[in-house]
Protein backbone atom coordinates (compact mmCIF):
# COMPACT_ATOMS: atom_id res chain seq x y z
CA UNK A 1 0.00 0.00 0.00
CA UNK A 2 2.87 2.07 0.68
CA UNK A 3 4.91 2.12 -2.32
CA UNK A 4 1.24 2.07 -4.31
CA UNK A 5 0.86 5.50 -2.85
CA UNK A 6 4.87 6.83 -3.18
CA UNK A 7 4.06 5.67 -7.16
CA UNK A 8 1.08 7.47 -6.72
CA UNK A 9 2.36 10.51 -5.37
CA UNK A 10 5.25 10.11 -7.58
CA UNK A 11 2.87 10.11 -11.01
CA UNK A 12 0.70 13.07 -10.21
CA UNK A 13 4.04 15.44 -9.40
CA UNK A 14 4.96 14.73 -12.71
CA UNK A 15 1.93 14.83 -14.50
CA UNK A 16 2.08 18.35 -12.59
CA UNK A 17 5.41 19.47 -13.87
CA UNK A 18 4.37 18.06 -17.11
CA UNK A 19 1.16 20.39 -17.31
CA UNK A 20 3.39 23.40 -15.48
CA UNK A 21 1.61 26.39 -14.67
CA UNK A 22 -2.26 27.58 -15.91
CA UNK A 23 -3.23 30.47 -15.48
CA UNK A 24 -7.43 31.17 -16.41
CA UNK A 25 -7.98 34.21 -17.34
CA UNK A 26 -11.71 35.80 -18.00
CA UNK A 27 -13.04 38.71 -20.39
CA UNK A 28 -16.47 39.69 -21.64
CA UNK A 29 -14.21 40.69 -25.06
CA UNK A 30 -16.29 38.39 -27.82
CA UNK A 31 -14.61 35.53 -29.72
CA UNK A 32 -13.47 36.76 -33.26
CA UNK A 33 -12.97 40.63 -31.78
CA UNK A 34 -9.36 42.38 -31.04
CA UNK A 35 -9.20 41.64 -27.45
CA UNK A 36 -9.46 37.86 -28.42
CA UNK A 37 -6.86 38.54 -31.14
CA UNK A 38 -4.45 39.94 -28.66
CA UNK A 39 -4.97 38.01 -25.56
CA UNK A 40 -4.17 35.00 -28.15
CA UNK A 41 -0.90 36.73 -28.46
CA UNK A 42 -0.05 37.10 -25.46
CA UNK A 43 -1.01 33.59 -24.08
CA UNK A 44 1.29 32.59 -27.18
CA UNK A 45 3.73 34.94 -26.04
CA UNK A 46 3.51 33.35 -22.31
CA UNK A 47 4.26 29.81 -23.76
CA UNK A 48 6.88 31.16 -25.28
CA UNK A 49 8.90 32.79 -22.92
CA UNK A 50 8.37 29.90 -20.14
CA UNK A 51 9.17 27.57 -23.10
CA UNK A 52 5.84 26.49 -21.85
CA UNK A 53 5.89 25.94 -18.37
CA UNK A 54 3.22 28.54 -17.57
CA UNK A 55 -0.22 28.59 -19.66
CA UNK A 56 -2.18 31.37 -20.79
CA UNK A 57 -6.17 29.61 -20.48
CA UNK A 58 -8.84 32.16 -21.72
CA UNK A 59 -12.30 32.48 -21.29
CA UNK A 60 -13.68 34.68 -23.65
CA UNK A 61 -17.30 36.48 -24.16
CA UNK A 62 -18.31 36.83 -20.78
CA UNK A 63 -18.82 32.67 -20.63
CA UNK A 64 -17.88 32.89 -17.04
CA UNK A 65 -20.38 35.66 -16.62
CA UNK A 66 -19.96 39.67 -16.52
CA UNK A 67 -16.93 41.55 -14.74
CA UNK A 68 -18.43 41.13 -11.16
CA UNK A 69 -18.58 37.16 -11.44
CA UNK A 70 -15.13 37.29 -12.62
CA UNK A 71 -13.96 39.33 -9.62
CA UNK A 72 -16.03 36.99 -7.07
CA UNK A 73 -14.58 33.99 -9.06
CA UNK A 74 -10.75 34.99 -8.79
CA UNK A 75 -11.41 35.98 -5.39
CA UNK A 76 -12.03 32.03 -4.99
CA UNK A 77 -9.78 30.55 -7.44
CA UNK A 78 -12.18 29.97 -10.34
CA UNK A 79 -10.37 32.38 -11.83
CA UNK A 80 -6.88 33.62 -11.83
CA UNK A 81 -6.62 36.42 -13.85
CA UNK A 82 -9.24 39.26 -16.11
CA UNK A 83 -8.81 41.20 -18.56
CA UNK A 84 -11.51 43.88 -17.52
CA UNK A 85 -12.83 47.28 -18.03
CA UNK A 86 -12.61 50.17 -15.52
CA UNK A 87 -16.56 49.81 -14.54
CA UNK A 88 -15.11 45.94 -13.49
CA UNK A 89 -11.71 46.88 -11.54
CA UNK A 90 -14.36 49.28 -9.56
CA UNK A 91 -15.50 46.40 -7.43
CA UNK A 92 -12.48 45.84 -6.26
CA UNK A 93 -11.62 49.41 -5.46
CA UNK A 94 -13.86 51.96 -6.60
CA UNK A 95 -11.03 54.79 -6.83
CA UNK A 96 -9.68 53.06 -9.75
CA UNK A 97 -12.80 54.41 -11.80
CA UNK A 98 -11.46 58.25 -10.85
CA UNK A 99 -10.56 58.64 -14.58
CA UNK A 100 -13.78 57.42 -15.95
CA UNK A 101 -15.54 60.42 -13.93
CA UNK A 102 -17.38 62.06 -17.09
CA UNK A 103 -15.58 64.91 -19.10
CA UNK A 104 -12.75 64.96 -16.44
CA UNK A 105 -10.32 64.76 -18.97
CA UNK A 106 -11.92 65.57 -22.55
CA UNK A 107 -9.34 64.49 -25.31
CA UNK A 108 -6.49 61.38 -25.85
CA UNK A 109 -3.70 63.89 -25.11
CA UNK A 110 -4.87 64.67 -21.74
CA UNK A 111 -5.87 61.55 -20.90
CA UNK A 112 -2.33 59.94 -21.56
CA UNK A 113 -0.97 63.08 -19.54
CA UNK A 114 -2.89 62.31 -16.27
CA UNK A 115 -3.09 58.78 -16.56
CA UNK A 116 0.47 58.63 -17.06
CA UNK A 117 1.08 60.32 -13.76
CA UNK A 118 -1.92 58.38 -11.73
CA UNK A 119 -1.45 55.00 -13.04
CA UNK A 120 0.71 53.74 -10.28
CA UNK A 121 -1.75 55.13 -7.38
CA UNK A 122 -4.20 52.67 -9.44
CA UNK A 123 -1.46 49.58 -9.07
CA UNK A 124 -0.61 49.98 -5.11
CA UNK A 125 -4.58 50.26 -5.00
CA UNK A 126 -4.56 47.09 -6.39
CA UNK A 127 -2.04 45.62 -4.68
CA UNK A 128 -3.33 46.39 -1.23
CA UNK A 129 -6.77 44.40 -2.82
CA UNK A 130 -4.52 41.36 -3.38
CA UNK A 131 -3.71 41.96 -7.46
CA UNK A 132 -1.03 41.94 -9.74
CA UNK A 133 -1.53 44.34 -12.75
CA UNK A 134 0.43 43.45 -15.94
CA UNK A 135 -0.92 45.77 -17.78
CA UNK A 136 -3.12 48.84 -19.20
CA UNK A 137 -5.30 49.29 -22.22
CA UNK A 138 -6.90 52.05 -24.01
CA UNK A 139 -9.70 51.00 -25.38
CA UNK A 140 -11.62 54.18 -26.38
CA UNK A 141 -14.59 56.61 -25.59
CA UNK A 142 -18.00 56.26 -24.34
CA UNK A 143 -20.81 57.82 -26.15
CA UNK A 144 -24.79 58.00 -26.05
CA UNK A 145 -26.70 55.74 -27.72
CA UNK A 146 -30.18 55.51 -27.96
CA UNK A 147 -33.41 55.11 -29.91
CA UNK A 148 -34.41 58.29 -30.35
CA UNK A 149 -32.14 61.64 -31.01
CA UNK A 150 -30.09 62.66 -27.79
CA UNK A 151 -28.37 66.31 -28.07
CA UNK A 152 -28.29 67.40 -24.76
CA UNK A 153 -28.80 66.03 -21.26
CA UNK A 154 -32.68 67.16 -21.30
CA UNK A 155 -32.96 64.54 -24.46
CA UNK A 156 -31.47 61.79 -22.33
CA UNK A 157 -33.47 62.50 -19.18
CA UNK A 158 -36.62 60.78 -21.64
CA UNK A 159 -35.02 57.87 -22.24
CA UNK A 160 -34.10 54.85 -19.67
CA UNK A 161 -30.97 54.33 -19.72
CA UNK A 162 -29.32 51.58 -19.21
CA UNK A 163 -26.40 52.01 -16.20
CA UNK A 164 -23.60 50.07 -13.77
CA UNK A 165 -25.70 47.79 -11.36
CA UNK A 166 -23.49 49.15 -8.51
CA UNK A 167 -26.00 50.80 -6.15
CA UNK A 168 -24.23 53.65 -5.74
CA UNK A 169 -24.02 54.42 -9.58
CA UNK A 170 -27.50 53.99 -9.66
CA UNK A 171 -28.08 56.49 -6.99
CA UNK A 172 -26.27 59.13 -8.49
CA UNK A 173 -27.68 58.98 -11.88
CA UNK A 174 -31.34 59.11 -10.22
CA UNK A 175 -30.64 62.20 -8.03
CA UNK A 176 -29.62 64.23 -11.34
CA UNK A 177 -33.10 63.60 -13.04
CA UNK A 178 -32.38 60.20 -15.38
CA UNK A 179 -34.33 57.42 -15.55
CA UNK A 180 -31.78 54.60 -14.46
CA UNK A 181 -32.20 51.11 -15.32
CA UNK A 182 -29.03 49.31 -13.88
CA UNK A 183 -28.35 45.99 -16.03
CA UNK A 184 -25.11 44.01 -16.44
CA UNK A 185 -23.32 44.46 -19.63
CA UNK A 186 -24.13 40.66 -20.44
CA UNK A 187 -27.66 42.20 -20.16
CA UNK A 188 -27.58 44.97 -22.61
CA UNK A 189 -28.64 43.78 -25.78
CA UNK A 190 -31.83 42.08 -25.14
CA UNK A 191 -32.85 44.85 -22.60
CA UNK A 192 -32.89 46.91 -25.84
CA UNK A 193 -34.57 44.90 -27.55
CA UNK A 194 -37.05 44.16 -25.45
CA UNK A 195 -37.92 47.81 -24.55
CA UNK A 196 -36.66 47.98 -21.19
CA UNK A 197 -34.07 50.50 -21.95
CA UNK A 198 -33.90 53.21 -24.32
CA UNK A 199 -30.11 54.20 -23.99
CA UNK A 200 -26.90 53.17 -22.96
CA UNK A 201 -23.49 54.47 -23.37
CA UNK A 202 -21.03 51.76 -24.75
CA UNK A 203 -17.44 52.89 -27.29
CA UNK A 204 -19.05 52.92 -30.86
CA UNK A 205 -16.43 49.89 -31.74
CA UNK A 206 -18.30 47.76 -29.04
CA UNK A 207 -21.83 49.12 -30.13
CA UNK A 208 -20.95 47.66 -33.55
CA UNK A 209 -20.05 44.83 -32.53
CA UNK A 210 -22.32 44.28 -30.44
CA UNK A 211 -24.76 45.15 -33.43
CA UNK A 212 -26.97 47.66 -31.82
CA UNK A 213 -27.68 50.11 -34.64
CA UNK A 214 -30.95 48.62 -35.49
CA UNK A 215 -32.71 49.30 -32.20
CA UNK A 216 -30.37 52.24 -31.00
CA UNK A 217 -29.65 54.23 -34.11
CA UNK A 218 -28.60 57.48 -32.73
CA UNK A 219 -25.43 58.43 -31.23
CA UNK A 220 -24.59 62.12 -29.42
CA UNK A 221 -20.88 63.24 -30.88
CA UNK A 222 -19.89 64.05 -27.37
CA UNK A 223 -17.75 62.08 -25.89
CA UNK A 224 -18.09 61.06 -22.31
CA UNK A 225 -15.02 59.38 -20.62
CA UNK A 226 -12.25 57.19 -21.72
CA UNK A 227 -12.33 53.65 -21.67
CA UNK A 228 -9.43 51.62 -19.77
CA UNK A 229 -8.73 47.87 -19.15
CA UNK A 230 -6.64 46.30 -16.88
CA UNK A 231 -4.97 42.67 -16.88
CA UNK A 232 -4.86 41.99 -13.46
CA UNK A 233 -4.15 38.44 -11.53
CA UNK A 234 -4.84 37.41 -8.19
CA UNK A 235 -1.34 37.20 -5.97
CA UNK A 236 -1.49 33.70 -4.92
CA UNK A 237 -1.76 32.73 -8.37
CA UNK A 238 1.26 35.10 -9.36
CA UNK A 239 3.16 33.23 -6.85
CA UNK A 240 2.83 30.06 -8.67
CA UNK A 241 4.44 31.14 -11.44
CA UNK A 242 8.53 30.76 -11.41
CA UNK A 243 9.91 34.20 -10.34
CA UNK A 244 12.42 34.13 -12.67
CA UNK A 245 9.51 34.20 -15.51
CA UNK A 246 7.50 36.90 -13.98
CA UNK A 247 9.14 40.48 -14.98
CA UNK A 248 9.63 39.26 -18.71
CA UNK A 249 5.78 37.99 -18.50
CA UNK A 250 4.59 41.45 -17.26
CA UNK A 251 7.04 43.80 -19.55
CA UNK A 252 5.66 41.54 -23.04
CA UNK A 253 2.03 41.88 -21.25
CA UNK A 254 2.01 45.57 -21.19
CA UNK A 255 3.77 46.13 -24.79
CA UNK A 256 1.04 44.26 -26.58
CA UNK A 257 -1.75 46.10 -24.12
CA UNK A 258 -0.09 49.08 -24.89
CA UNK A 259 -0.35 48.56 -29.00
CA UNK A 260 -4.41 47.97 -28.80
CA UNK A 261 -5.24 51.82 -28.70
CA UNK A 262 -3.51 52.58 -32.25
CA UNK A 263 -5.17 49.30 -33.54
CA UNK A 264 -8.70 50.03 -32.08
CA UNK A 265 -8.60 53.91 -33.71
CA UNK A 266 -8.85 52.60 -37.22
CA UNK A 267 -11.30 50.27 -36.40
CA UNK A 268 -13.67 52.26 -35.06
CA UNK A 269 -13.22 54.39 -37.55
CA UNK A 270 -14.06 51.62 -39.98
CA UNK A 271 -16.74 50.58 -37.79
CA UNK A 272 -18.46 53.93 -37.99
CA UNK A 273 -18.44 54.35 -41.40
CA UNK A 274 -20.42 51.10 -41.71
CA UNK A 275 -23.30 51.61 -38.82
CA UNK A 276 -23.53 55.09 -40.98
CA UNK A 277 -24.58 52.90 -44.02
CA UNK A 278 -26.87 51.12 -41.77
CA UNK A 279 -28.55 54.07 -40.29
CA UNK A 280 -26.50 55.31 -37.81
CA UNK A 281 -27.29 59.32 -37.19
CA UNK A 282 -24.73 61.23 -35.76
CA UNK A 283 -26.24 64.37 -33.66
CA UNK A 284 -23.83 67.21 -33.34
CA UNK A 285 -23.72 69.26 -30.12
CA UNK A 286 -23.50 72.90 -30.34
CA UNK A 287 -21.26 74.91 -28.44
CA UNK A 288 -24.04 75.89 -25.59
CA UNK A 289 -25.33 72.98 -25.20
CA UNK A 290 -21.66 71.42 -24.48
CA UNK A 291 -21.67 73.49 -21.57
CA UNK A 292 -25.08 72.22 -20.43
CA UNK A 293 -23.27 68.62 -20.88
CA UNK A 294 -20.61 69.88 -18.88
CA UNK A 295 -22.40 72.02 -15.80
CA UNK A 296 -24.24 68.23 -15.42
CA UNK A 297 -20.76 66.52 -15.38
CA UNK A 298 -19.48 69.02 -12.66
CA UNK A 299 -22.25 68.30 -10.35
CA UNK A 300 -21.94 64.09 -11.16
CA UNK A 301 -18.28 64.44 -10.78
CA UNK A 302 -19.16 65.97 -7.41
CA UNK A 303 -21.70 63.20 -6.72
CA UNK A 304 -19.14 60.29 -8.38
CA UNK A 305 -15.86 61.88 -5.98
CA UNK A 306 -17.77 61.69 -3.05
CA UNK A 307 -19.52 58.40 -3.28
CA UNK A 308 -16.93 56.53 -5.05
CA UNK A 309 -13.44 58.46 -4.88
CA UNK A 310 -10.84 59.68 -2.41
CA UNK A 311 -10.54 62.93 -1.93
CA UNK A 312 -6.77 62.91 -2.22
CA UNK A 313 -6.62 61.21 -5.39
CA UNK A 314 -9.82 62.80 -6.62
CA UNK A 315 -7.44 66.30 -6.35
CA UNK A 316 -4.47 65.08 -7.22
CA UNK A 317 -6.07 64.62 -10.61
CA UNK A 318 -7.72 67.42 -11.07
CA UNK A 319 -4.16 69.38 -10.46
CA UNK A 320 -2.42 67.31 -13.26
CA UNK A 321 -5.34 68.44 -15.56
CA UNK A 322 -4.86 71.58 -14.50
CA UNK A 323 -1.22 71.73 -15.14
CA UNK A 324 -1.60 69.74 -18.33
CA UNK A 325 -4.47 72.84 -19.12
CA UNK A 326 -1.31 75.39 -18.44
CA UNK A 327 1.10 74.44 -20.66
Amino acid sequence: MKKLFVFIFLFCSLISSYAGTVIKLGTIAPTGSLWDIKLREIASEWKRITNGEVQLKLYLGGTVGDEDNMIRAMKVGGLNACAITAQGLKNIDSNTFAMCLPYIVKDDAEFEYVFDKVKGDFEQILDRQGFVTLGWAMTGWVNFFSRDPVVGPDDLRKEKIAIDTDGRISKIWTELGFRAIPLSFNDLVASLYSGMIDALYLTPLAASSMGLIKTAPHMCEHKIAPVYCAFVVEKKAWNRVPAKYRESLKQRTAEIAGEFYDIIKVDEAKAIEVMKKNGLQIHEVSDSVSQEWLKLSHDGSDAFSRELISKDLYDKIIAIVNEYRKK
